[in-house]
């Protein structure tokens, strides 16, 4: 009808202006703030290392790559450019493998080949990266391990997440909820409509699925054999 397709002719002009306002808050983040913080991360560095006898400067450089991943996550999550699944799976991949680049702890990762051609939402993109990075930040920070793996997979409409490290293990029957951020884990997967499964089999096994159609905010059919059906629209 002329009305639907009023409707529909404003949504996706409503979209693109909003892209494009998300897309210019993202290139002046990392323009402006961005270029400031690499400059006084550049001068931090130098000062670590002419003066290592001086605690204060490494504290202060320790906290500027911290900013900079805050900054750095925030114009990711903004950039409209982002919203799809082979950026997520890239951004989780990379900050992930970034987290072990200063330890002891060897990072492997696998990622999907066929990766669905859709749109997903900056909050959905957003969830699916802190729920990863916990995950990950716990076998960094609690499981002694010498190996961490990062799987990454698409099966029967199901995003599947598998983080399995070698370390020590624990019971999530006897930790406590609050320690090493089981409550924010579980709240982010519920939020995702998705399921965990916890293994502990020499080291520690995490397993998440996160349905794909509820990721999915525009449906398209490129060369994959199946399509979540678009919502018919009432007449």
């Amino acid at each position: 009808s002329t009305i639907n397709h009023y409707s529909h002719r404003n949504y996706i002009e409503q979209k693109k202006y909003i892209d494009a306002e998300r897309q210019r808050i993202s290139s002046e983040m990392h323009d402006e703030i961005g270029a400031g913080l690499s400059a006084i991360k550049l001068f931090s560095e130098v000062a670590s290392k002419n003066r290592k006898d001086v605690d204060e400067i490494r504290q202060i450089n320790v906290m500027i790559n911290e900013m900079a991943d805050k900054i750095n996550e925030i114009i990711w999550s903004t950039n409209a450019e982002s919203d799809n699944l082979e950026s997520l799976f890239d951004f989780i991949e990379g900050q992930s493998r970034k987290l072990f680049e200063h330890s002891s702890i060897t990072f492997t990762a696998s990622m999907p080949n066929d990766i669905p051609d859709v749109i997903i939402t900056s909050q959905i993109r957003r969830n699916n990266y802190l729920l990863i990075k916990e995950v990950v930040h716990n076998a960094l920070k609690h499981s002694k391990a010498t190996t961490v793996h990062l799987g990454i997979s698409i099966s029967n409409g199901l995003v599947i997440y598998s983080i399995k490290d070698n370390g020590i293990g624990f019971d999530p029957n006897v930790t406590k909820i609050n320690a090493m951020g089981l409550s924010n884990i579980k709240l982010r997967i519920e939020r995702l409509k998705g399921s965990l499964i916890i293994e502990n089999y020499k080291g520690t096994g995490i397993l998440i699925k996160i349905p794909l159609e509820g990721m999915i905010m525009k449906f398209e059919k490129k060369r994959f054999g199946w399509i979540f059906p678009e919502k018919e629209t009432r007449r």
